[in-house]
């Protein structure tokens, strides 16, 4: 089978397409044939070991020194049950599933293995696999951060980076959960932020959010460019600020502050629980899947180049034909 390495820290062209060995079904655990992945900000800020600002270091530690420990990135997989190890009961081969191995990653190859602590959830019959991996890098990123931050019916809610995958995702959650919500992006997104369910849309060359008189109960800032300390006076009293990227000062110092959500288990986010919720909203078409490029597998370079170029909306997937 063919996997994507990442062979050393670079710009995109460090990802090389191998043939490797298949996969064999752990014990507890299953092998995924890949119909569909995506390469997203955080499998690109892997490849590159681009951090926000002073953890370059700690992801070192974290993910390898000269070049990723796991060279197979990727954090999502959609597909068809291959195989099922022992102990498994849940699933059988054919089984249509979204699964993850959490930071483990491996699911930018063509057969995925998900160990036993992974995770597999199965995609309603209604669901393309396109439209199913779309949903929870953005999806499950943004019911956490709703959730450690008490996002509740009739708050006002601002989110910075409205069109990326998290923010697309963001907005109709939150719509759901009853905010009026304000969107942060380009003229050029503005049309599908709204269709989203933005009820107001902010240019950001136009116009400065920061320095308005507007105040809301909850900031979410996803583009990393307005921390806490440039927009804490549009809070109102008790509002929160929700810091889904920031640098390592940001963190440091958002720890002494009531108001700074950063959610410490990163691995909150990527629970059975909040992809099948995604997975049934999706199937309702209570939330939209929202795809910048749909491009195969041997264009995998083709897609880190665009998630690297940071004016993708939504999610960049990647599919597979194996015949």
């Amino acid at each position: 089978m063919k996997a994507a390495y990442v062979e050393a820290y670079g710009p995109p062209e460090v990802v090389k397409i191998r043939d490797v060995p298949m996969p064999a079904p752990a014990e507890g655990g299953i092998v995924v044939k890949s119909h569909a992945t995506t390469v997203n900000s955080g499998d690109a800020r892997v490849r590159a070991l681009r951090d926000p600002g002073g953890m370059k270091l700690l992801m070192r530690l974290a993910l390898g020194f000269n070049r990723p420990k796991q060279a197979v990135i990727g954090f999502d997989v959609a597909g068809e049950v291959a195989a099922v190890g022992a102990g498994v009961t849940d699933l059988k081969v054919g089984d249509r599933v979204l699964a993850s191995n959490r930071f483990k990653f491996g699911c930018h190859a063509e057969y995925v293995q998900i160990d036993a602590d992974g995770l597999a959830v199965k995609i309603p019959d209604n669901l393309s696999y396109v439209d199913a991996i779309s949903l929870p890098f953005g999806g499950a990123t943004s019911l956490v951060f709703f959730k450690e931050g008490g996002l509740k019916s009739g708050e006002k809610l601002l989110i910075n980076g409205a069109s990326g995958a998290v923010g697309v995702m963001a907005i109709q959650i939150a719509k759901l959960m009853g905010a009026e919500v304000t969107g942060v992006c380009s003229a050029a997104n503005a049309g599908l932020v709204r269709e989203l369910g933005a009820d107001h849309v902010i240019d950001y060359a136009k116009t400065d959010f920061a320095v308005g008189s507007e105040r809301y109960d909850v900031i979410m800032d996803t583009h990393g460019n307005a921390p806490y300390a440039r927009v804490k006076h549009l809070l109102r009293p008790g509002g929160r600020f929700l810091m889904v990227i920031g640098n390592l000062w940001q963190m440091i110092s958002g720890g002494f502050q009531s108001a700074v959500i950063s959610p410490r288990d990163d691995k909150a986010a990527v629970s059975f629980e909040n992809y099948a919720y995604l997975l049934n909203l999706a199937s309702k078409g209570e939330i939209k899947p929202v795809i910048d490029q749909v491009l195969p597998f041997s264009d995998i370079v083709e897609a880190h180049r665009r998630v690297d170029s940071g004016h993708k909306v939504g999610s960049v997937v990647v599919t597979f034909d194996q015949g």
